[in-house]
């Protein structure tokens, strides 16, 4: 029996049956990465992409985004570290300013220059990272991660979460949620 092959272009990795292929070597490991998630869960693949610094499942289609966005440095780490704890305050510059005894500008100036990106673009970032563990691991209202994350609505949560990731909440979790997670209709 004869098969046809056909080259997929812009993919990173493709199966086809117990057939897996990758676009070179990040590829790979989004593949190999995909193959922990198949036969391990969710749970095994973060866990694996942590430690390879690698998303933990990206399917060929999708953008990049990866658990790891910035270095750890020790000057700024405890503002980041209570930004984390606090993703569903409201957050702004001046505050981050004041948590680090800085003035804005020097505080703008030493948070980019750690983390190569503007203070509010990485509290979204760090929000849309938390709002995706939530939609794999647990059965909580788009409503109630939003809030829960920093979003507000649940409108406006999924208007950045499309933005940011390139798919809605609710197919991501079709897609990424641990099957761990049992969801019932009027949870999602």
């Amino acid at each position: 029996m004869s098969r046809s092959l056909c080259v997929v272009r812009n993919g990173l990795f493709v199966q086809d049956g117990n057939v897996l292929t990758s676009a070179g070597g990040g590829a790979g490991i989004d593949a190999c990465l995909h193959l922990i998630r198949t036969d391990f869960g969710v749970l095994a693949a973060n866990e694996a992409g942590k430690d390879v610094v690698a998303s933990p499942a990206r399917d060929g289609a999708q953008p990049q985004y990866v658990d790891v966005l910035s270095p750890v440095r020790a000057d700024l780490s405890p503002v980041r570290s209570w930004v984390m704890a606090h993703l569903g305050d409201t957050i702004t510059v001046d505050l981050l300013a004041e948590r680090a005894n800085l003035g804005r500008r020097t505080f703008i100036r030493h948070f980019e220059r750690e983390t190569g990106m503007p203070q509010m673009r990485w509290v979204v970032l760090q929000r849309i990272l938390s709002a995706r563990r939530l939609l794999e691991t647990s059965d909580w209202s788009v409503d109630r991660i939003a809030a829960a994350t920093g979003f507000g609505t649940g409108a406006n949560f999924r208007t950045v979460f499309r933005r940011e990731v390139g798919t809605s909440p609710s197919t991501y979790r079709k897609t990424y949620a641990s099957s761990a997670c049992e969801f019932t209709n009027n949870q999602r």
